[in-house]
């Protein structure tokens, strides 16, 4: 009995190997392919209704409660991934307005370097999120834009600290 159970396992073992992994159809090249996001957006968007005529039944009081609780995590998923990239966005202005006025009050251009990482950081993560985030990507470019400026301004005066002669 023993050998026929072992059998019948490693039979089903090989079927479940020789099993073919690739689909039988090849997508066409007119279908349409949705990106997850929309999808989210279209559940999120959905009232119970909508929910019970697409079903074809009356959902039950706990059926209710959960697609409410998960309306309510994809809104909230959809607000995080637009606030990061806002994010990115604010530290990217600040950053430069702090370079600006750094140029008057010598050590607020910390500030703007801090800020300028932040924005770049920021934006990168928010960029690996969501690739078609404009503010994310805006706000890395004024990161990378603070960087370079602070660069240059520490070229300068260190090329103007060594024109002096102090003879």
């Amino acid at each position: 009995m023993r050998l026929r159970i072992i059998w019948s396992i490693l039979f089903c073992m090989f079927l479940s190997i020789a099993a073919p992994v690739n689909s039988a159809t090849i997508p066409s090249s007119t279908s349409k392919i949705i990106p997850v996001g929309d999808i989210y957006k279209k559940i999120a968007s959905l009232k119970i209704k909508d929910i019970q005529k697409l079903t074809g039944r009356k959902l039950t009081i706990k059926e209710k409660i959960s697609f409410l609780i998960l309306k309510h995590k994809l809104k909230q998923q959809a607000d995080d991934k637009k606030s990061k990239g806002q994010t990115a966005f604010i530290f990217g202005i600040v950053g430069l307005g702090l370079l600006l006025v750094g140029l008057f009050v010598p050590y607020v251009i910390l500030g703007a370097l801090v800020s300028a990482i932040l924005a770049i950081v920021v934006g990168s993560v928010a960029k690996k999120q969501d690739p078609s985030d404009k503010k994310a990507h805006a706000g890395k470019l004024l990161g990378w834009i603070t960087l370079g400026l602070i660069a240059f301004l520490l070229i300068l005066v260190v090329a103007l600290f060594a024109s002096w002669s102090f003879a």
